[in-house]
């Protein structure tokens, strides 16, 4: 019977050959792992100020949403909050019930404390949070929370003359890392998931600024 005795170089290479091959494999796994899907919020305003006429007044309109990963079928409900400058955390509303999860909204109407509103008093970062209801529309599951900030470049105001002026904003979504810590002071979401209500003040409230 033959047998091959390797020197001590051999051993070496065969080694380091391993030790590549082991470190490739590895790499190569983890660059075939998708990163996990993570909840998508983004939301906008519209609305307009009035200055006379029949129409006199304002309106606006808030929508919220947050894409839910998987796109969930079940009933969901969901809530949105608002961090200012000043790091001022409000709530901004909330949806109690809706048919399927995956694409959760909040959409509430307001007037402004002092009108026309301004670009300055949309909230810096929003939180949108939604979670599973079960039949008796009790929470059910974990709660999916998605971050946005307020995107300055897409703020348009119109102006005609003296009449009246509009105002569209915009937030898009960002990393959770960028905003969450904004939102830290206390469990808002689960507040709401769990009780129905937030103890955190309203934004946006007539007559208060």
């Amino acid at each position: 019977m033959n047998t091959t005795r390797r020197g001590p170089r051999a051993r070496a290479f065969s080694r380091s050959f391993l030790g590549v091959a082991a470190w490739s494999a590895m790499v190569t796994a983890f660059a075939q792992t998708p990163p996990a899907p993570v909840p998508a919020a983004s939301a906008w305003i519209i609305g307009h100020m009035s200055y006379r006429g029949k129409n006199k007044g304002q309106h606006y309109t808030l929508n919220a949403n947050v894409v839910v990963p998987g796109n969930p079928s079940n009933p969901g409900a969901s809530a949105a909050f608002a961090v200012d400058d000043d790091g001022k955390v409000t709530a901004v509303g909330q949806t109690a019930y809706q048919p399927t999860q995956g694409l959760s909204t909040v959409r509430r109407e307001f007037d402004t404390p002092k009108p026309p509103m301004t670009g300055e008093q949309g909230p810096r970062y929003l939180m949108v949070c939604s979670w599973p209801l079960d039949d008796q529309r009790h929470a059910a599951g974990p709660v999916s929370i998605g971050f946005a900030e307020r995107d300055d470049t897409r703020t348009k105001v119109s102006k005609d003359g003296t009449l009246q002026e509009s105002l569209t904003m915009h937030w898009v979504g960002i990393p959770a890392p960028r905003a969450q810590a904004k939102f830290a002071a206390k469990d808002y979401c689960g507040e709401v998931a769990r009780t129905g209500k937030s103890s955190a003040p309203m934004w946006m409230l007539p007559g208060k600024s």
